[in-house]
């Protein structure tokens, strides 16, 4: 089949998306009602739910569609491979639930009895059964059929049997279930409470059930984190299980990347923002002393036009990494300020050792000795300024920065290679 239209729409579609400047993944993953998520159904509503759906078709469409994808996107960086995974579950979880609503003839076979519940009080179409059990079988993500009216538990797909252990005989229900799957009593009730809600959202929100991370006991005791998510189908639903353990991860990856600094692999203006926000205000709280050592590199517009670009990222990167080495107690934090300054956040460090930890910096710049024809000493140099505050101090975290700034430009004006210190308000 051509997907060469479908394929174009969805590139289009993830790339428009990614280049938003205020675009976070992990953002996404957290809000089941994410415009992003939306978009998505809607595109997928254009692309797969007009189209003639067939009782059963292999492959999937949705997995060509996203395998030419892969085959035909250059997935440049983690964000874009991770995005594109996501919208995948998505459509497959959407595809299994308009297949689920067909009210299609089909083969009369028997379903597999590992499937199907003995002791159904709600028994399914017979003209869909043998349908069901394909889509069951081939569906790459644990799934039940559930009674809703009754508990019972229709059926299970051969993938719920091989990652959590149980059988329908062995949960025959959701009374059983919850027994299993979360033996702690406390935990039990917390996951019943919040499936009911979900339950509810669903009934007004186009019978969506939305998706809500579970830790899930296997029959061999070890635990899965699952996100579950769903369809209610009127008397009945389908409760879809998409292990979160890798998509946790990778989450946890964005959120470093996030405030990571891409080139000097340190933390960023934003990550420094919200620690000084949390510094700032234990310092305050214990009435203890915080220093900050704001630093810039001398003449570095000067390093790049003589050397280029290249020797100044590299430059960049070597003087962001001999700082955090020198600043090595776990509690002091380096951040990249912005171009080619840096700050050093120092909680419980008086002025003077904010000094000592400057001039440590500064002699370690000294020993990569870094050639810079530019400078007074031809070797590559800083300028630092320090401020200090303690329990006698007033001023809030803005004039805080403020004054390392300004001792910063004190530096710069007395021919920079230099330390200055921010005027103490008891001086």
């Amino acid at each position: 089949m051509n997907y060469a239209y479908q394929v174009s729409k969805i590139e289009s579609f993830v790339v428009h998306y990614i280049a938003k400047p205020d675009f976070q993944i992990s953002d996404v993953l957290a809000n089941p009602k994410h415009e992003f998520k939306q978009s998505a159904y809607h595109l997928f509503y254009e692309l797969i739910k007009l189209k003639k759906v067939h009782v059963y078709q292999e492959p999937n469409p949705v997995n060509e569609l996203f395998g030419l994808i892969r085959k035909s996107l250059y997935l440049s960086d983690q964000t874009q491979s991770l995005v594109l995974q996501t919208v995948e579950g998505w459509w497959l979880e959407w595809y299994f639930a308009l297949i689920m609503e067909q009210k299609i003839n089909s083969d009369k076979g028997d379903m597999p009895s590992s499937y199907l519940s003995q002791n159904i009080l709600n028994p399914m179409r017979k003209h869909e059964l043998s349908h069901y059990a394909k889509l069951f079988t081939k569906l790459p993500m644990p799934i039940c059929n559930v009674c809703a009216n009754t508990g019972d538990i229709l059926k299970v797909n051969q993938r719920f049997v091989d990652v959590f252990g149980y059988s329908v005989k062995e949960v025959p229900n959701l009374k059983a279930w919850w027994k299993k799957a979360y033996p702690d009593p406390q935990y039990r009730e917390f996951v019943k409470k919040l499936w009911q809600e979900s339950l509810d959202v669903a009934q007004e929100n186009n019978n969506d059930i939305p998706a809500n991370n579970y830790k899930v006991s296997c029959s061999d005791g070890s635990q899965i984190l699952m996100e579950v998510s769903g369809i209610n189908i009127g008397e009945e639903f389908i409760a879809v299980f998409n292990d979160a353990t890798e998509r946790m991860e990778a989450e946890d990856i964005l959120r470093d990347m996030a405030f990571l600094d891409s080139l000097t692999r340190i933390a960023n203006r934003r990550r420094f923002d919200e620690k000084l926000v949390q510094e700032f205000d234990c310092a305050r709280d214990r009435n203890g002393p915080l220093s900050i050592i704001l630093i810039d590199i001398d003449y570095f517009k000067q390093f790049n036009d003589r050397y280029g670009h290249m020797a100044g990222d590299t430059c960049l990167y070597d003087v962001a990494q001999e700082i955090a080495s020198t600043v090595s107690r776990p509690e002091d934090f380096v951040a990249r300020y912005g171009g080619e300054e840096f700050v050093v956040l120092l909680p419980q460090t008086d002025r003077q050792g904010a000094l000592f930890i400057a001039e440590q910096i500064e002699k370690a710049i000294e020993s990569l000795a870094i050639v810079h024809e530019d400078s007074y000493s031809g070797l590559l140099s800083l300028s630092m300024g320090i401020n200090t505050i303690d329990d006698n101090d007033t001023e809030d975290r803005f004039s805080f920065v403020k004054g390392a700034d300004n001792a910063l430009y004190y530096a710069k004006r007395q021919g920079r290679n230099c330390i200055a210190l921010a005027k103490s308000e008891t001086s």
